[in-house]
């Protein structure tokens, strides 16, 4: 690797140019054939170029398969091999449909290995499998923090690139308990500027500090706002307890609100947030994507059964695993760090893991059932139209529920 590394970097780099104006061509459709050709012979040299970075941490990737699926569907998710070589660590919420002793692995050196589910880290959606014989390759990870703007690349055991990008968002907490929470819904049909406030959660921050139905969010601190997107960026930066100075508009008035920051609630917008997560299933991005303790944000376009396999350096050194896929241009790595501190933990027994996730469903299905029998009308709060909204959101989200809990019985 160390020879001519330098000339080697350099034509790298032109490479991830090349690939990056790859990426763009869904949305330039008046592209002529030939130029087309000539991104896709990009593509080809760019492959090329990334493979040596690669080879070492495709050794340690896996991909895993369901028993007996082998032939008739797709694997079910990466893994990356750890431990002493014997054990993987992989995304939990795509292999827990299928019994865990059900489950095959599909090694870089063209093995199939019989592995079964040992221990589960629910709150990291990871499981750890283990198997018999010849162990494998386990993953060197690198003690380096990578930099926002760190280009990073996702492997496959073939060796082949499975997505790349750069961090984005630096290592965070996305759990509701260590997110700061202002109280306010918004209205997404506000065209702005600012955000109008549809909804006061009781007892938030806003509530106290006097936030009010039709309020127009302008500012937080410094940072003028734009939209909903912009209000939650600007409150991603704070932590629960801090204080904010808001902009707000009521009416004619333009005032300045200080309000102090609060922790989420347990189930914060439980019916949207919840009927939105269930109804993406199945879609290009990941049943489970969110309240992860430790993640650092990239932009990698992957697929969710791509999830669990590791992430590299433009070195070829490990920093972490693929997590989830959140959305079109977000995808979870957990640090190498982070993903060390959870093997020195025990985790949880697949059935035990099981059982607790029935039950958390339960809990989040009568919390709607109550949020249905509650729901009223109040005047200058909740329009008929939007409460309407709100219970057909619930009849949904019940219905999904039931389906979800009947396959996990299966």
């Amino acid at each position: 690797m160390k020879h001519g590394f330098h000339s080697y970097q350099l034509s790298f780099m032109l490479a991830l140019g090349s690939v990056m104006m790859l990426s763009a061509e869904d949305d330039i459709p008046l592209l002529r054939p030939e130029e087309k050709e000539v991104l896709r012979k990009q593509e080809g040299d760019f492959s090329k170029a990334i493979t040596p970075i690669l080879k070492a941490a495709s050794r340690s990737t896996v991909r895993v398969w369901e028993k007996g699926q082998v032939e008739a569907g797709g694997y079910l998710a990466y893994g990356t091999v750890v431990g002493k070589g014997n054990q993987v660590l992989s995304k939990w919420s795509e292999l827990r449909s299928v019994a865990p002793t059900r489950l095959l692995l599909q090694a870089a050196d063209g093995r199939a290995i019989a592995a079964r589910i040992v221990s589960v880290y629910a709150d990291q959606d990871l499981a750890l499998l283990e198997f018999e014989g010849e162990a494998l390759t386990p993953v060197q990870w690198t003690d380096e923090q990578p930099l926002l703007g760190s280009f990073m690349a996702a492997t496959q055991p073939d060796g082949q690139l499975a997505g790349f990008g750069v961090m984005s968002v630096r290592e965070r907490s996305l759990r509701d308990a260590d997110m700061a929470f202002l109280g306010v819904v918004g209205d997404i049909a506000f065209a702005g500027p600012g955000v109008r406030v549809r909804e006061v959660s009781e007892g938030s921050g806003a509530a106290v500090a006097g936030i009010r139905f039709e309020d127009i969010i302008l500012q937080v601190g410094q940072r003028p706002i734009s939209g909903l997107m912009e209000l939650r960026n600007a409150l991603l930066p704070h932590q629960p307890g801090e204080m904010v100075v808001l902009k707000i508009q009521r009416q004619q008035t333009v005032l300045d609100v200080e309000v102090t920051l609060g922790n989420r609630p347990e189930y914060p917008n439980i019916v949207g947030a919840r009927l939105r997560q269930m109804e993406q299933m199945g879609t290009d991005i990941s049943a489970v994507r969110d309240s992860f303790s430790n993640v650092i944000q990239s932009d990698m376009s992957l697929q969710p059964n791509q999830m669990g396999g590791p992430v590299v350096n433009l070195k070829g050194e490990v920093l972490g695993l693929t997590l989830a896929r959140a959305d079109r241009t977000r995808t979870f790595v957990m640090s190498a760090h982070a993903v060390g501190k959870l093997l020195e933990q025990e985790g949880e027994e697949p059935a035990v893991a099981m059982a607790e996730l029935r039950e958390q469903m339960l809990a989040q299905r009568q919390v709607v059932r109550e949020r249905m029998q509650q729901a009223r009308p109040r005047p200058r709060q909740t329009p008929p139209e939007q409460l309407e909204r709100h219970l057909g959101q619930m009849r949904r989200l019940m219905r999904l529920m039931e389906r979800e809990m009947e396959a996990l019985e299966r």
